[in-house]
């Protein structure tokens, strides 16, 4: 499956990179691409193993926002 989160939040290159690390560490991802200019996430995830709730949850942990 594919989610594409708007994230707010990031400033920066460091943003990003942290992001993309955290949830590439996330049981059941598969790929990751986050864009702090775009303000986007696009995860690609087995939904046998996570869920979007648990993604966005992730991302929120790390201090940025999901809307």
């Amino acid at each position: 499956m594919k989610a594409l989160l708007k994230v707010s939040g990031m400033h920066c290159r460091s943003c990003e990179v942290l992001l993309t690390d955290s949830l590439s560490e996330l049981p059941g991802v598969k790929s990751v691409k986050v864009s702090f200019k775009d303000g986007k996430a696009d995860i690609d995830y087995d939904a046998q193993l996570i869920d979007e709730k648990k993604l966005r949850s992730a991302i929120e942990k790390e201090g940025y926002k999901v809307s």
